[in-house]
């Protein structure tokens, strides 16, 4: 991890000042009228409970992020891995932004700490366990690594299905006006997926498998771990 991402870690886990809740303000209504107008964003069953908690979410698109963001009318702060922090367009949003960068190899200790600082101070956290953005649209295998950084902590878990992002901004693509939907899951606690009498690594397949399906079935889509298993059923 770089210099520059470790220093935007160090942000993350601070309050964030009045300067910079008040540019976000201005930002998110900028990124609104943008998402409904170019995008035409629809959002169906947006939560309506406040921080803490985490939102969870398929990934095709580095302008998920946003669009998740304006969608939810709340700041969320990300957890990325640090290809996103290196986009010579966005990587300067994502430290405003408050997000925090996950190293692809090595300890990640300084990210769950501050992850865990941001829900101890009644912020969202928002999570892509797949881990990687999807390359076709369709979503990919959920990530054990990006969802054991929640499992453990007793905070309400929201699932989201972003639908039509990689559509409208593929990767290495253009912004295109095509519609994008997100839609939203009732809250649940992760303790209420998992079997009470699994071990931790069982808990953390339980827990990802189920997160993943979860997210499927909000967009009304297939999980890519329920195509797998059919496959080899």
């Amino acid at each position: 991890m770089s210099k520059a991402e470790r220093s935007t870690t160090i942000l993350a886990e601070r309050q964030a000042g009045w300067f910079n809740r008040f540019t976000f303000r201005l930002l998110w209504v900028g990124s609104w009228l943008f998402a409904r107008v170019w995008f035409r964003l629809r959002v169906v069953n947006p939560p309506r409970i406040r921080g803490p908690f985490v939102v969870v979410a398929n990934h095709a698109s580095f302008i998920d992020p946003v669009l998740l963001g304006v969608a939810m009318r709340q700041r969320v702060c990300y957890l990325m891995t640090v290809l996103h922090f290196r986009s010579p367009f966005l990587w300067w949003f994502y430290r405003w932004n408050r997000a925090i960068p996950i190293a692809l190899r090595g300890s990640n200790r300084d990210p769950l700490r501050v992850a865990r600082a941001v829900l101890a101070r009644g912020e969202v956290l928002g999570i892509f366990p797949e881990g990687g953005l999807s390359r076709d649209g369709g979503m990919l295998l959920g990530n054990p690594g990006a969802v054991s950084l929640v499992l453990g902590d007793d905070v309400p878990i929201v699932a989201a299905h972003i639908d039509g992002a990689w559509a409208a901004f593929p990767a290495g693509g253009w912004p295109r006006p095509k519609r994008v939907t997100i839609r939203f899951a009732d809250p649940i606690r992760i303790d209420e997926l998992l079997p009470a009498t699994a071990d931790r690594r069982q808990r953390l397949r339980h827990a990802t498998r189920a997160i993943m399906d979860r997210i499927a079935a909000t967009g009304a889509v297939q999980s890519r771990e329920s195509w797998l298993e059919q496959r080899t059923a």
